[in-house]
């Protein structure tokens, strides 16, 4: 075995390590992705890895990926931050300057395998551990370490739980309808139920709920469409009447939702001290702010890592700075605060080659393809998805292991 080839491998074993560590620990994944990128760029002197890296860079979610990245950077330029503010947005985003290393390294039909095992396995023990803390209690998780009584959260915070569990429960639905395995048609079928109630049941997670409603929305109404409109009349029924039954039947589910409705209807910026901050109403404000914002600049942007210093030049109170002024929680808003309508049109050109490939494939890939996008864009319009660690792993790297799935369907690529 050459050192290039070695290299190579041993990038493609971080690769996964990385898949099984992010939703159970960032602090591993990045160390994972660290150990990827020095083996692949130790790799890169070999042809084999040159060639990977060519044929990646005509998957479609390379060039909108690094024409984002590439405008955050120039956006700097006129950015009222700091230098640490700065960097620290670049290290936010840096993981669209890998996506095609990592479109690369899928490329093998092996390691693509062993990815979407390794993130399977993560969320299923997170799925036991969530159903296991509801009757014995488990200290070492993090609802129990803060002493949430409805939330049932293991390692990370609700949000991204539910966002994570989402795309779990979407995988577990396309094998439960592509398997020709009997067994595994109903173990999945279970899985996907499982953890559905685990979502809506106990989670505190508004964006789970979101998340859920869009993937499996979307995801019935392609594969009913597939079919006929009498079918889509019966996905569109069935769902309502899923969601009617959760709600009825989930108190988490109805009083977080009456909540956010009264804290819509409420809310009112208040910048005396001690002053009440609610999620929605932060949410609520926070978009008006930054809708605001973004008329002044609406090409360009403000310039990357500007929200925080405008948002601290709006929202002067202690209590309502902690909360809002870090990021907007809508991850289309930030882009177009920051990198302004250019910025956003090349995030939904992200968005768009991973619907676009989706489309043109069966139906059950088409359906995952576009409930995955479904997620992903419920998950932007709830919180800054692509600048929050977690997510930001979870939404960079299933993209491009989907899109790198869905691409080998099509042209199977020889190393």
């Amino acid at each position: 075995m050459s050192f290039t080839h070695a290299c190579s491998t041993g990038a493609r074993a971080a690769l996964v390590l990385c898949f099984l560590a992010f939703p159970m620990s960032v602090a591993l994944a990045n160390v994972a992705l660290l150990l990827t990128l020095l083996l692949w760029l130790l790799s890169l002197a070999g042809a084999p890895a040159r060639a990977e890296l060519r044929e990646a860079l005509r998957n479609p979610l390379a060039a909108p990926a690094l024409a984002l990245f590439a405008w955050i950077v120039i956006a700097v330029a006129w950015s009222p931050a700091d230098p640490q503010g700065i960097l620290g947005a670049l290290q936010k985003y840096l993981k669209f300057l890998m996506v095609p290393m990592f479109i690369a390294l899928l490329q093998d039909p092996a390691t693509r395998r062993r990815c979407w095992h390794a993130f399977m396995l993560a969320l299923l023990f997170t799925l036991a551990v969530t159903w296991l803390s509801v009757w014995i209690e488990i200290p070492w998780t993090r609802a129990s370490r803060f002493g949430r009584v409805n939330d049932h959260t293991v390692f990370k915070d609700h949000i991204s739980q539910g966002l994570m569990m989402t795309v779990f429960a979407t995988i577990t639905a396309l094998i439960a309808i592509t398997s020709r395995n009997t067994v595994w048609r109903w173990l999945c079928g279970a899985l996907w139920v499982l953890a559905t109630v685990s979502i809506l049941f106990l989670s505190e997670g508004r964006t789970g709920y979101l998340a859920w409603a869009a993937s499996s929305g979307v995801f019935a109404i392609t594969l009913a469409f597939a079919h006929s409109r009498r079918a889509v009349l019966g996905a569109v029924v069935g769902l309502i009447a899923v969601g009617a039954l959760a709600f009825a039947t989930s108190p988490v589910f109805q009083e977080r939702v009456a909540n956010a409705w009264r804290d819509m209807r409420t809310v009112q910026l208040d910048n005396t001290p001690g002053a009440v901050v609610t999620s929605t109403g932060a949410r609520v404000e926070m978009a008006r702010f930054a809708l605001d914002a973004s008329l002044q600049a609406p090409v360009f942007g403000h310039g990357t890592a500007s929200y925080p210093v405008l948002a601290k030049q709006h929202f002067t109170s202690t209590e309502w700075c902690s909360v809002v002024c870090p990021h907007p929680h809508n991850q289309f808003l930030f882009f177009l605060v920051e990198q302004g309508a250019i910025g956003l049109l090349l995030f939904l050109w992200f968005i768009a080659a991973i619907a676009r490939e989706g489309w043109r494939h069966d139906p059950p890939r088409r359906a995952f393809s576009l409930a995955f996008v479904a997620t992903l864009a419920a998950a932007c319009l709830s919180h800054s998805s692509f600048w929050l660690s977690t997510e930001n792993h979870c939404l960079i790297l299933m993209s491009a292991l989907t899109m790198a799935s869905l691409r080998a369907r099509r042209a199977p690529v020889s190393t």
